[in-house]
């Protein structure tokens, strides 16, 4: 491997809300916040470097064809894909930047959107500190899966002053990667209901089990009005805190609409962060392979020591990204407690109860450490369980 996905990295003190917050500064492994302990590619770190180097941070000239373009040759190459560059625009983060402009763009005070929990709690957040009203199509869970309610969605569709179909897709925390059947299915019910889709796509690099990514911009027709996408290199790269990502519109219209709010509010770019994306879309395809291949081997071990030695937790194998979405509901706690019982053994993981409210028997479990820290983890936590006295059950 040219990357070592091995090597410790002490984030303890580095400002890291994962390590220092989450963490508490090192006094518990931190398995909740979703970004990875991984060192970006290494020709991210010398582009970076070389602009740091250069040692003037003026204010920048955005570089229109080089950012398109890499995004161009990243969708071709990784999901045969050819998008224009006249449809990609910049935004300055997902949550802090696409989604709020979207809702800017295309909503009004009190206008409804759609999302299907458990889905990525800032979703919520976002829309309604935004003044729009979130509307739950909520997942069936069966047999450790989830499915779409489509007779609810229908419903949530045609209810008044519904404008967007919010989608995970790849879906954060459930570990789905939505097949296109389902996805032509969403799609169709948006245009009869003439409802916009807005598809995060921040996890679509990571996907395990040989299943096929697709993205609505494959479904949508050409400029089509009903679809809009967000993405990021952020997840595959370890890139959050640049803030830099970019959505695809299709539709001129709709395209316009988004980036008058992004004059509107005399938005700037991430002069490091944009070089950052051009630099990991560009030279960095083997580091995506190496991790991944990183990632399932963690994966794998998770879940086997969870089968074998915890076997009140009940966890399926994640189509995508680095994320153990897990049923604790065999340990008979109730929220605050499963919250105390990671705690008391260590670790920090997610709450699933902010992913919906169905959902407070789930922890979301970030796999995305050297396997060295995974172990410890896992170890601490078996401890716990056997303290508990979960073991003799």
């Amino acid at each position: 491997m040219i990357h070592n996905f091995d090597e410790t990295i002490d984030r303890i003190g580095s400002d890291s809300d994962k390590w220092d917050n989450e963490g508490k500064g090192g006094t518990l492994i931190p398995l909740g916040i979703a970004d990875t302990d991984y060192k970006a590619p290494r020709e991210v770190l010398n582009a970076v470097r070389k602009k740091v180097d250069f040692g003037v941070f003026g204010y920048g000239y955005f570089p229109h064809d080089r950012f398109n373009d890499a995004i161009k040759g990243w969708y071709g190459r990784h999901h045969k894909i050819d998008i224009r560059a006249d449809d990609i625009s910049y935004a300055p983060g997902l949550m802090t930047g696409a989604l709020w402009m979207f809702l800017d763009a295309y909503t009004n005070p009190g206008d409804k959107v759609v999302i299907q929990p458990p889905v990525y709690a800032t979703f919520k957040r976002v829309i309604e500190n935004f003044n729009r009203v979130a509307i739950d199509n909520p997942l069936n869970y069966y047999n450790g899966s989830y499915q779409i309610d489509f007779e609810d969605l229908e419903d949530k569709l045609k209810m008044p002053d519904v404008k967007i179909l919010l989608v995970c897709n790849p879906a954060n925390p459930i570990g789905r990667v939505w097949a296109i059947e389902e996805m032509k299915k969403m799609y169709d019910l948006c245009r009869e209901n003439n409802v916009l889709i807005i598809s995060d796509e921040i996890h679509s690099d990571m996907i395990h089990k040989e299943l096929p990514f697709h993205s609505f911009l494959e479904i949508c027709e050409e400029e089509d009005q009903n679809v809009v996408v967000m993405n990021s290199p952020s997840k595959t790269f370890n890139l959050a805190s640049f803030f830099s990502a970019y959505v695809i519109i299709k539709n001129k219209k709709m395209k316009k609409a988004f980036d008058d709010i992004y004059t509107k509010y005399h938005f700037d770019y991430n002069y490091l962060g944009v070089e950052a994306l051009i630099t990991a879309y560009n030279k960095c395809d083997y580091y995506v392979d190496e991790l991944n291949a990183y990632l399932r081997s963690n994966i794998d071990f998770s879940i086997n020591y969870i089968h074998k030695h915890l076997p009140k937790l009940k966890v399926q194998y994640p189509d995508c990204s680095y994320l153990l979405w897990i049923d604790c509901e065999g340990l008979g706690l109730t929220g605050t407690e499963l919250d105390e019982f990671f705690t008391d053994a260590g670790v920090r993981v997610n709450d699933g109860s902010s992913y919906g409210k169905d959902s407070g028997n789930f922890v979301r479990v970030n796999i995305a450490c050297t396997r060295a820290l995974l172990e410890r983890a896992l170890k601490q936590i078996k401890l716990n369980y056997d303290k508990y006295g979960f073991k003799k059950n």
